[in-house]
């Protein structure tokens, strides 16, 4: 486990500031910030082995009943879920029916999965993804007025896209990872892929390059998630993609905080 806490923070304010919770098979960890200042006023990474998805719900309701903090009032509220199934709808074709139509199409049928959608502005799309129907009905009972969100979300909100030079986003979980693919002041593609190995992944991203005609030698490529997870990913993508770097935080982080940690959850520093 690891926490900081801001020395001048007083939890009994919290009125006026984020609450960031990010959730996976992995634990839990959450962020409080003060938006005004744009900065972590606490943080913590609680480490966890969850066997499958629908177990989400019972550990988070043990969470919340640990970490009274949870439970003061704020401003905002995010819940953060990285889920594996996801795609990106055009603005002008989302509907309200369009779960209904296109996810069969896309995932194999989930009967225990709820569809969610965060709109996306700077990309004109909604994304859609999955998320276990009883986590996000636990979340609704304990924090009614959270947003769920895909971290891709902020991620991509915070991305400078009208630069010439294509840009890569990756974010990591622990046996898959996420691909943002921009080029042209536009988003060319969003795709999750499962892997094994950290050849793996350069595999994947150097097919996705060679689609566009793009060089391995002139793509930015950033990246955030799990990345300690798989030993060696982090040099070998920089030995393959030279203009790689780790996303870095919005907000003022203390320099003591491990960056490993900082990359790991960088959803809730954005």
């Amino acid at each position: 486990m690891h926490e900081f806490v801001e020395e001048t923070f007083q939890p009994e304010t919290t009125g006026e500031k984020i609450l960031s919770i990010q959730a996976s098979l992995n634990g839990f960890s959450f962020s409080i910030v003060c938006p005004t200042q744009r900065k972590l006023l606490y943080f913590k990474d609680i480490a966890l082995k969850i066997s499958n998805t629908n177990l989400l719900a019972r550990h988070f309701e043990a969470l919340f009943a640990e970490e009274t903090i949870l439970q003061n009032n704020f401003h905002k509220i995010f819940l953060v879920y990285h889920s594996q199934n996801f795609t990106l709808i055009p603005e002008q074709f989302y509907r309200d029916n369009i779960v209904q139509n296109i996810t069969p199409l896309l995932f194999e049928q989930n009967e225990q999965a709820s569809w969610l959608n965060n709109k996306i502005a700077g990309v004109n799309g909604e994304l859609l993804f999955a998320i276990p129907e009883s986590f996000q009905q636990t979340i609704n009972k304990r924090l009614p007025s959270a947003q769920i969100i895909h971290p891709f979300h902020r991620i991509i909100e915070q991305t400078n896209i009208s630069e010439a030079t294509p840009k890569l986003l990756l974010l990591f979980g622990t046996n898959h990872f996420s691909m943002a693919l921009f080029g042209q002041n536009e988003l060319k593609l969003i795709n999750n892929f499962s892997f094994k190995h950290p050849n793996d992944v350069v595999y994947f991203v150097l097919t996705v390059l060679r689609q566009f005609s793009i060089s391995a030698k002139e793509i930015t490529v950033q990246f955030a998630g799990n990345i300690k997870a798989h030993a060696g990913l982090e040099d070998v993508l920089q030995k393959h993609f030279s203009q790689s770097s780790a996303i870095n935080a919005a907000i003022a982080v203390p320099t003591f905080i491990n960056k490993a940690l900082i990359t790991k959850n960088i959803s809730l520093f954005l």
